[in-house]
């Protein structure tokens, strides 16, 4: 009983405390307080929003981080057209980043999607591309007034050409239901290794070319011994998002 009233005691004593004295006390006494009594809560107060300004700026600064590699995946792109690398060139054209949060997931186990509060009122559409920082996350495949569900490339039903970024060649990114992220039908005696950097291919009309995708850790030889498969490490890890970036295509003004 006594441990119930004991917080309530103390607010009263408080109060009267404060009450007494004259106005030039009172303050003094306000002062004293505050830098005493109240300074935990103060400080707690200042720690929540301090974490608030670095959580935004920590979401500019990846927003930045993602504008600057498509950026220079256009100009390399570029290049390598002109110094005809590739006899392939598809452009998905000019995007725009749209910052979404993860509001929650759907499905179950490795067959999950995730749910971003970006929808149809910040123009975003169906088959989207969606990334981070570090490298591709998925494609949007449903779309809401507000929200929107992505379908992350750990899910089994998600495929998209990729390619190694030392020597080119190709492969499927694919996930199976155990979780492991995989570059399938690579023709047999293809020059790759572990450790090469796998990038969007040229061949995707959804992601821009070069964009990362993770690193080969292992090589494994198919029963048909036609295709080599090589399981990859993923440069972005879906279960640790908070937040993604959709690429929206630019809306141009005809008056330019």
């Amino acid at each position: 009983m006594l441990k119930k009233n004991l917080v309530p005691l103390i607010l009263i004593v408080l109060s009267l405390f404060m009450l007494i004295g004259s106005n030039e006390s009172r303050v003094k006494k306000a002062g004293w307080m505050s830098n005493t009594v109240f300074l935990p809560f103060t400080r707690s107060l200042k720690a929540v929003e301090t974490r608030q300004e670095l959580k935004q700026e920590v979401f500019s600064l990846s927003k930045k981080l993602a504008e600057t590699t498509l950026e220079n995946l256009s100009l390399q792109n570029k290049l390598k057209q002109y110094t005809g690398a590739f006899a392939i060139t598809l452009d998905i054209g000019e995007v725009e980043i749209v910052q979404a949060e993860i509001i929650g997931i759907s499905g179950q186990y490795q067959e999950l999607n995730l749910i971003v509060d970006k929808g149809i009122g910040s123009g975003i559409q169906q088959d989207a591309p969606v990334i981070s920082a570090d490298g591709i996350v998925g494609k949007i495949i449903q779309v809401a007034a507000d929200h929107s569900i992505v379908l992350p490339f750990s899910n089994p039903r998600f495929q998209l050409p990729v390619m190694d970024s030392r020597t080119s060649v190709q492969g499927i990114l694919q996930s199976d239901i155990s979780g492991t992220i995989s570059m399938n039908l690579i023709k047999l005696g293809s020059d790759i290794a572990v450790g090469d950097t796998i990038v969007t291919s040229n061949l995707s009309r959804l992601f821009p070319k070069s964009y990362p995708v993770g690193s080969i850790k292992r090589i494994r030889e198919s029963q048909d011994n036609l295709f080599v498969s090589a399981d990859i490490s993923p440069f972005t890890l879906v279960e640790n998002l908070e937040h993604i970036f959709i690429l929206k295509k630019a809306v141009k003004n005809e008056s330019q």
